[in-house]
């Protein structure tokens, strides 16, 4: 498999587990939007792009919206 290849794993949450994991992906994403708006490397910034990127696609999958 390489790293494009999606595998598939399936979770089942309780809604209160769901809403915290929504919390917890909000503050992962304030962080790296912090972040983002004080580095100055271009790699650096690349890889937060793509770990923010992540984090919208697991947060869309979660919410149902994908």
């Amino acid at each position: 498999m390489n790293g494009k290849e999606l595998a598939r794993t399936v979770v089942e949450l309780s809604e209160l587990e769901s809403e915290f994991l929504l919390e917890i992906l909000a503050s992962a994403e304030r962080e790296l939007l912090a972040e983002l708006s004080r580095t100055d490397s271009r790699e650096y910034r690349q890889k937060l792009e793509d770990r923010l990127r992540l984090l919208e696609s697991a947060r869309a999958r979660i919410t149902g919206q994908i």
